[in-house]
């Protein structure tokens, strides 16, 4: 497939995705959508070099110029799968909120969902009726509204933007120069450990716009939330679900960063 086919189906697919999918008081709404996800690893190198590997994926040329990221204290790489895209994310100097993550986390891990919202007035009314915070707010962070809120809420750091333009996010996928992995089409779900499962996604549910299925996961567009027991476990995003190429795959797992990839 030529680059200009592929970014034609990954256009189709984005805007296919986020069509009007829920009606709310009458008016057709559009739900939040899921773009992509955060780990954060203190060797960016080495953790990629593990990522590429088990995707089976050529890693994405880096830009010219510096990077973006280093005047916020942090490195970043980023991955594409499909629809979605991986970011890792390591600091460059202390002290630095990803330093207080490791310490509480143990180590490298799931560090933040990031989603986006079509309507950030109606966001930010949802989370005030269900008694969320945000952590923080960047009304105009380069162009874009940014939304952040407690980890503490919904076990995990879930961002939100809304993106202007909205069918092209953070990291460029519809138009960078990415490889298509060879090992999974796309990222279709997420573990988050959390302490009260069917409470998180309850509330999760009401403030993303996202579907209950059954007492604990949530679908936001074709995207699953699972919500499950930490136990005496960290908390946080703690497994990414892919969809396998090969079908021989699935049912397969590995860990990397602390987070578990599973194919299905």
């Amino acid at each position: 497939m030529d680059d200009m086919t592929r970014r034609t189906l990954v256009t189709l697919a984005a805007g296919a995705l986020a069509a009007p999918a829920l009606a709310q008081e009458g008016i057709m709404v559009r739900p939040s959508r899921v773009r992509h996800y955060v780990i954060a690893a203190k060797d960016l190198d080495a953790t990629c070099a593990q990522l590429y590997a088990l995707l089976d994926v050529e890693p994405t040329p880096k830009r010219e110029g510096p990077e973006p990221t280093l005047a916020f204290g942090f490195r970043t790489r980023m991955i594409r799968v499909g629809t979605t895209l991986i970011e890792v994310v390591s600091p460059i100097r202390e002290p630095h909120q990803l330093h207080s993550f490791f310490a509480e986390r143990g180590g490298d891990g799931g560090f933040m969902v990031v989603m986006q919202t079509y309507d950030d007035d109606a966001l930010l009314a949802r989370a005030a009726a269900n008694g969320h915070k945000l952590a923080f707010e960047i009304p105009d962070f380069r162009g874009q509204h940014l939304m952040q809120f407690d980890y503490k809420t919904f076990g995990s750091r879930f961002e939100f933007y809304k993106y202007t333009p909205e069918d092209n996010w953070w990291g460029d996928p519809l138009h960078g120069a990415y490889h298509d992995p060879k090992a999974a089409e796309d990222i279709v779900g997420a573990e988050v450990a959390v302490a009260d499962p069917a409470a998180t996604a309850k509330t999760a549910a009401a403030t993303f716009l996202g579907t209950l299925d059954g007492n604990s996961v949530i679908f936001v567009n074709d995207r699953r939330i699972a919500f499950v027991p930490a136990g005496d476990g960290p908390k946080g995003l703690m497994a990414l679900h892919l969809k396998a190429r090969d079908r021989a795959r699935m049912g397969q797992t590995a860990t990397v960063a602390n987070v578990a990839f599973k194919f299905v």
